[in-house]
């Protein structure tokens, strides 16, 4: 049986879905954490033996598409290209895990996706399939509207109140109910972690916000406004008008006072811009990518 396939690589877990030549979806497993810097090196060898050998399995795999973080990893590449050459499958791409995002959320044609999580980061594809960023900086230089960024404005809410320099806000008392009520506390908290830590804390922003409190309706407008910006920015170097944004990630893809707050600020900012709910998800783009190289490959054949 002859078939394409898609990988969505994720830092917990890694979904592959298989789908046959006219479109009939096969198989799809669910396999392990797709991340090199965390599993190291030989588990991750481990892992694609296991995603090949299911592969194989199931049939000839013709064509497949890995989306993933990290794939700028040199080792990652070499590792991937590796996996691909002894398990014999001859086409295939490794792209970073925002590229089927996209392609997921808006089937493949022209648009925009703009995800906002842990982190942050806003892609396009244009017209004739070149893809743009914005964002995707990392938590030390950017990643505003993101999980981490709101709970950094409520520990920095909470900062400015305990030194005497900031506005009272109930997101003190919200960060003491979770048992950061002292600086101590909040330094160990903060600097003991990585940067998930941090992002957990975004509910209290969402919890405060609306309960009316200033200082958090604040927080969701500044990171709102810093999206519509990505989104801009991301628009102005495609050159589209009256474009779709569709929106990904667990603060855009839930009805949250962020949402609200970015669904407002940028029907201000530019209403012939679209935005709307993701038509696919990541491992579904992944499938159309690897058939997008299949149809390229016999086309130009």
């Amino acid at each position: 049986m002859k078939f394409v396939a898609g990988i969505d690589g994720g830092g917990t877990k890694t979904r592959v879905m298989c789908r046959s030549l006219d479109g009939q979806e096969l198989a799809a497993r669910v396999f392990g954490a797709f991340n090199l810097n965390s599993i190291g090196l030989e588990q991750f060898r481990s892992l694609l033996g296991e995603i090949t050998a299911f592969l194989n399995d199931l049939g000839e795999c013709e064509a497949l598409c890995i989306g993933s973080a990290g794939i700028s990893n040199e080792l990652m590449a070499k590792t991937v290209s590796e996996a691909m050459e002894e398990a014999g499958i001859r086409r295939w791409k490794l792209v970073g895990d925002h590229v089927i995002a996209l392609y997921g959320a808006l089937e493949g044609a022209p648009g925009i996706a703009l995800i906002a999580g842990t982190g942050t980061i806003c892609v396009g594809r244009g017209r004739y399939g070149e893809e743009v960023r914005a964002g995707g900086w990392g938590h030390l230089i950017g990643d505003e509207g993101s999980g981490y960024a709101l709970g950094r404005d409520a520990i920095a809410a909470f900062a400015g109140e305990w030194d005497g320099c900031g506005e009272k806000t109930c997101l003190t008392q919200l960060l003491s109910e979770r048992g950061l009520d002292t600086q101590r506390k909040i330094i160990s908290y903060v600097y003991g972690g990585d940067k998930s830590r941090v992002a957990a804390l975004a509910d209290l922003v969402e919890q405060a916000a609306r309960a009316g409190d200033t200082v958090a309706n604040r927080i969701i407008r500044d990171n709102a406004k810093a999206l519509c910006e990505l989104v801009v920015a991301v628009e102005g170097k495609l050159k589209l008008k009256k474009t779709r944004v569709a929106m990904l990630g667990g603060l855009l893809e839930h009805d949250t006072a962020l949402k609200e707050a970015f669904l407002s600020a940028m029907t201000e900012q530019n209403p012939e811009i679209c935005c709307v709910e993701p038509l696919r998800d990541a491992c579904a783009g992944a499938v159309m990518m690897a058939e997008a190289v299949l149809e390229t490959e016999e086309i130009s054949g």
